[in-house]
């Protein structure tokens, strides 16, 4: 391997990010429903299941900010967040409200479970935990936004060192980088990803991933790609 290469390699591990990763399931729920949950969420009284086209959209993730071990700038102020879906079709190229949805807590006071659909379930409901890493690197063309990786890619040993040294965790995860499948997914305003989750009876068309974008202005916006 080229110095160049290998400087490169180094600068590389500079850029890794931390993030907060989920376990889905595989221990006793806990009985707090402000939890984080895969295919579970909370409302405020009154509030009712958003709906697209004349169809319930269900609550994908929960996602309790005060549990999470790594919290992005996107998160900052949030108490917790709850992601719907549409039942019907991934609505891919659809702004915020149309087909999927974002709800924003500040605080966690007086939220109760979300009213029951009369639809069938969409996913199996588990409860999260979250586990720290701190050594999340990006893909290959979002690496190119980070640092110019010329030097690797005329080095066959480096150009493997990239892709088989470096940790990229596909599941569902706060922060960190997106992870690539098709191409790069993009870094700016990069929230945090969905992941096919098997267990949960969860998968973005073949194995994908969602991602989710906020703006500087608290716009959410989200992306997808599968194989």
């Amino acid at each position: 391997m080229n110095s160049k290469a290998q400087q490169t390699l180094e600068e590389l591990r500079d850029h890794l990010r931390p993030a907060s990763v989920a376990q889905i399931g595989g221990f006793r729920p806990p009985g707090d429903p402000c939890a984080s949950w895969f295919g579970r969420g909370v409302c405020l009284p009154g509030e009712t299941l958003p709906t697209y086209k004349g169809r319930d959209l269900f609550p994908l993730l929960q996602i309790n900010v005060r549990e999470l071990p790594y919290v992005p700038a996107g998160l900052s102020g949030i108490g917790l967040l709850v992601l719907f879906h549409s039942r019907d079709e991934h609505p891919f190229n659809k702004p915020h409200g149309e087909g999927w949805l974002i709800r924003e807590y500040v605080s966690l006071a007086g939220l109760i479970p979300l009213p029951q659909s009369a639809e069938p379930d969409i996913v199996r409901p588990f409860p999260i935990r979250w586990s720290l890493v701190e050594d999340d690197a990006p893909g290959w063309e979002d690496a190119w936004s980070v640092l110019d990786l010329s030097a690797i890619n005329a080095d066959d040993e480096a150009s493997s060192a990239f892709f088989n040294d470096f940790s990229r965790y596909c599941q569902t995860k706060i922060g960190g980088y997106p992870y690539e499948i098709q191409h790069g997914a993009g870094l700016d305003d990069y929230v945090f990803q969905v992941g096919s989750e098997g267990k949960a009876g969860w998968e973005w068309v073949d194995g994908g991933i969602g991602y989710y974008f906020k703006d500087s202005s608290g716009e959410w916006r989200w992306d997808c790609q599968f194989d």
